[in-house]
């Protein structure tokens, strides 16, 4: 079994090598039959792929995580994420879903697409970000052969001071494409928490500096 580290480092150099991340990119309202639909994340309350994609849920054989959350977000600031899926036994067609929410459970911050294999829409005022097969570009990856997994890259905008910690969750699929949702697909479940940090960085200093800079 070849180790998770190197089939992330794969996936993201074959799949974010193949278009152009750009965070300046407008958002884009995209027709939800060429997505799945919204609230599959595994968020609290929510369902996943697995309700359709039944063939397993959180096997061994695969994983899913978003890249880039940062650790601490500065309120107000642009962040480029990642979600990553792999499985080391392949698949053939590829999807995900993500939000990002507050401790109670409401939207915390925006997400925006940044390339046309991802697109978002709204439900009951939370936001989701996921594959899309429209722009004239297929965001589930189709392949003739195996392969060991996907990539997206999405924008956050992280929300206003005072909102607290964020969580991202994130489902997705390692499918057969046999154009039905059965024991051949495969769904994997992620989260990771955001903590709140300070509106501007804020730089340590002595008296001897103050003193330095206005004599």
């Amino acid at each position: 079994m070849r180790p998770m580290a190197t089939l992330f480092a794969v996936v993201l150099g074959i799949t974010l090598g193949g278009f152009s991340l750009d965070l300046s990119r407008p958002h884009s309202l995209i027709a939800k039959s060429a997505m799945p639909d919204p609230g599959l994340t595994d968020a609290p309350s929510e369902g996943t792929c697995f309700t359709c994609h039944n063939g397993g849920l959180n096997d061994p054989y695969g994983i899913i995580q978003i890249f880039n959350a940062p650790p601490v977000y500065t309120p107000g600031q642009d962040y480029l994420l990642v979600a990553v899926i792999v499985r080391t036994f392949g698949g053939s067609r590829w999807g995900f879903e993500a939000t990002a929410l507050t401790s109670g459970g409401l939207m915390a911050g925006t997400l925006g697409d940044s390339s046309a294999s991802v697109g978002t829409q709204t439900q009951g005022g939370k936001t989701y970000v996921s594959q899309t097969t429209l722009e004239g570009f297929d965001g589930t990856f189709s392949s003739a052969s195996d392969s060991i997994g996907a990539a997206w890259a999405f924008k956050w905008t992280a929300p206003p001071v005072g909102t607290g910690p964020v969580t991202f969750y994130a489902a997705g699929t390692a499918c057969d494409k046999d154009n039905s949702a059965n024991a051949g697909d495969y769904t994997y479940t992620t989260s990771v928490t955001s903590n709140e940090g300070s509106a501007t960085d804020v730089k340590a200093t002595t008296w001897g500096e103050i003193k330095r800079i206005y004599r």
